[in-house]
């Protein structure tokens, strides 16, 4: 839906995305960060994932059945008081299309701050490292399940059968937007049931549990957005952590930005590009079903914890470079007239599903683990920011490098070869820091487990 609204619909383009990423959802992420620490800080976990689901499922309600069919409306408004605030035209764009923008800022932050800082967060500080080494995978399973029932669903709710069934509004798009929040209303709550039966569970057992731990418990009182920075500052550990988390999405975001901009060219109308995206999330479902189950456990069990997180930034380089090299020979004629699209777009898919599928259970499993030697208050608030602050970061940093490449070359299209070329670097340059952490994570770990 997000990528839907921004490339394809009402006169959109994947260029907007960096300026969405660098003046809406980099300043979001530090404001939901700071909220969310101001109710850490007070509330407990459940309370704090309630309220944040909840404020969320309330926006795509009001956006889906009021902000959309009134956009043109706000648009002309905005344009109206606001729009010449900007000499610049090209930053017009921000006003112009501020209900997409809206949206897409809230659908990033809709999976960091319920899955990235609250599910796991409470994960990490009731599971020990044998146990997060056994049940990671399995838990990163749910994500490919999710995938694989998202595809189908985008596929059905974009269909010309679902909009003559369900006849929400004459035209299909804003007939599938609507359908689609519905089925987000009904998972989401799901979910909340979900985490409601968990919290209980594992609380329960903690209670039961005997206390082996020797760790001075950490005061929740001392949770701030401040603190919680100067925390990070003072530990190598945690900024060699933050800094892979934001080579990762610089070089992942680059090749996904210009991938959209080259769907679009194949296409070019709202739900066939939709209906495309849905099956490539039900693909990636697949892949991720398979690195969860296979993969991931694989080299959790057998090698150390440096084969599993160097795996990421390889298959980027791999996958990054076979797509920018068509694309580039493709502008360039050098295809000599076979069609260099279709080929792109191959790519670019493979690109897009192995690249999420590796981060959403491989990666993200390691740098979950990076957590466990940690006492509580490194867990805490390393976490806060590194998966709030950290992961909006990195897409801030190649909003704007994507940026100044659009300013330089002309646009999305021609700073794909230099897009492409920072992309392979920023995947290269965080290997040695993944060696740093891991020569850091096996001493935290003997050093926790001679404590207990």
């Amino acid at each position: 839906m997000r990528n839907t609204l921004v490339v394809a619909d009402g006169g959109g383009s994947a260029a907007f995305i960096p300026y969405f990423e660098l003046f809406g959802t980099f300043p979001a992420s530090v404001l939901l960060t700071w909220a969310l620490s101001r109710l850490m800080r007070t509330f407990s976990f459940r309370f704090t994932f309630f309220t944040t689901m909840g404020f969320f499922l309330a926006f795509f309600i009001v956006f889906a059945f009021w902000v959309y069919p009134s956009r043109d409306e706000i648009c002309f408004l905005l344009e109206k008081k606001f729009g010449a605030i900007f000499g610049e035209a090209k930053f017009q764009v921000i006003f112009t299309h501020w209900p997409d923008m809206i949206f897409y800022v809230m659908a990033e932050l809709w999976k960091v701050a319920l899955l990235s800082v609250l599910f796991w967060g409470f994960l990490n500080q009731h599971l020990s490292m044998d146990k997060a080494k056994k049940f990671y995978p399995p838990l990163m399973l749910g994500t490919s399940i999710g995938t694989i029932l998202a595809g189908p669903v985008t596929v059905f709710a974009t269909s010309e059968w679902s909009w003559h069934l369900f006849h929400f509004s004459s035209a299909r798009w804003q007939n599938s937007l609507c359908l689609l929040t519905f089925f987000l209303i009904l998972f989401g709550l799901l979910t909340l049931l979900a985490f409601q039966a968990l919290a209980k569970t594992m609380e329960k057992e903690r209670m039961e549990e005997v206390p082996e731990k020797n760790e001075a418990s950490f005061s929740r009182k001392l949770l701030s957005l401040t603190s919680s920075i100067k925390y990070l500052a003072g530990s190598s550990y945690l900024r060699a952590l933050l800094f892979i988390v934001v080579a990762e999405y610089v070089s992942y975001t680059l090749g996904e930005l210009i991938f959209l901009e080259t769907l679009k060219e194949m296409y070019p109308t709202p739900s066939d590009y939709c209906q495309f995206m849905g099956q490539l999330t039900l693909w990636t479902g697949v892949l991720t079903a398979f690195s969860a189950l296979v993969l991931t456990p694989y080299l959790l069990h057998n090698y150390r914890w440096s084969y599993s997180a160097l795996a990421t930034p390889i298959l980027m380089v791999v996958t990054t470079a076979a797509f920018f090299v068509v694309i580039c020979l493709g502008k360039a004629g050098l295809f000599f007239g076979i069609a260099f699209l279709p080929l792109a777009v191959i790519l670019g898919s493979f690109h897009f599903c192995i690249g999420r599928s590796v981060k959403y259970t491989l990666f993200d499993a390691a740098k979950e683990l990076a957590f466990i030697p940690l006492d509580q208050e490194g867990q805490v608030k390393g976490k806060l920011i590194i998966d709030g602050v950290g992961s909006r970061l990195g897409r801030g940093a190649s909003s704007l490098i994507s940026i100044s490449l659009f300013l330089v070359t002309g646009g999305a299209a021609q700073s794909a070869p230099f897009a492409g070329l920072i992309a392979i670097l920023f995947a290269v340059v965080s290997i040695p820091k993944m060696q740093h952490i891991c020569r850091e994570f096996e001493e935290k770990t003997v050093a926790k487990t001679l404590a207990q």
